[in-house]
């Protein structure tokens, strides 16, 4: 197996893939050229070749890039049975700060927000059930975009979300709120052709037309509640409230993160502007 099936087979897309293979190129290549086994290579050697790269003037964003497909690379290493460890696990770049969004809203107020949001008479349905998802489910826009029919399971009370080369899938329970709603919506759109659980409101738009449904969606919210940014604030702030009550892997399983670091960084986001938040860096030279 090589690297390029590897990756493949995880299921990421011809475009990672080759970005993947242009990163990689360079580290074997120095690898080859200072004689280093890649199946002996181990952490100094990591942070030598990281130090080659900053000299040779790389940014810290493309290092730290680089240091991420070096850490597949060794996973790869592994899976093929030329490695037993992956040296490049736990070193971040320097300098690079997470950027996580600050003005975290709580459960209580995003519940009041879409209380406030429903009674608007200009609020259909679809609006309505989108912000529900989005709340209480935690669902990103990409995610509600490629909802389906069958995926909204309303006798059992529950939402499928499937996976995706960056998320994993996962079954969730539905707020009894968001049942009529979700019915109603169904209901209004009847004579819908295809399984899209969410259809353009015209047949002569293309399917970005739920994106800027949404993103009108945002601007009336705005409306409501001033410190509202985005779908990305509501989503962060909803992980934030689930790790308030429930433990780390069930809010991994919940937010559909692949990687528990993924949903570890949300437990350092309801500080106060995230001044606290610890990292971890490696001791390449400013």
């Amino acid at each position: 197996m090589i690297f390029t099936n590897y990756l493949q087979q995880k299921g990421y897309s011809q475009a990672t893939v080759s970005a993947y293979e242009k990163y990689i190129a360079r580290f074997t290549g120095y690898v080859e050229k200072y004689n280093i086994d890649e199946a002996a290579m181990n952490y100094h050697h990591l942070f030598g070749f990281l130090r080659y790269c900053n000299q040779q003037q790389l940014t810290k964003r493309t290092i730290h890039d680089l240091t991420g497909v070096i850490r597949h690379y060794f996973t790869y290493l592994i899976a093929d049975g030329r490695r037993a460890d992956n040296p490049a696990v736990g070193v971040f770049i320097k300098g690079l700060v997470r950027k996580l969004p600050s003005n975290l809203l709580t459960m209580a107020e995003m519940e009041e927000l879409y209380q406030q949001y429903s009674l608007q008479l200009n609020v259909d349905a679809g609006k309505k059930s989108m912000l529900g998802l989005m709340i209480w489910q935690g669902l990103t826009v990409a995610e509600i975009m490629r909802l389906k029919i069958d995926d909204i399971k309303l006798k059992e009370g529950k939402v499928f979300i499937k996976g995706t080369a960056r998320t994993n899938e996962r079954t969730l329970e539905l707020k009894a709120a968001q049942l009529p709603v979700l019915q109603s919506y169904l209901k209004d759109n009847r004579y819908r052709t295809g399984n899209v659980f969410y259809m353009p409101k015209r047949s002569d738009v293309s399917e970005n037309n739920v994106a800027n449904r949404i993103k009108h969606m945002f601007e009336q919210l705005k409306k409501l509640n001033p410190r509202i940014i985005n779908a990305k604030q509501i989503r962060s702030s909803v992980i934030t409230e689930w790790l308030k009550k429930d433990n780390l892997r069930q809010v991994q399983y919940m937010a559909g993160h692949k990687y528990v670091s993924s949903t570890e960084r949300y437990q350092l986001s309801g500080l106060e502007d995230l001044q606290n938040e610890l990292q971890h860096h490696h001791p390449m030279k400013e």
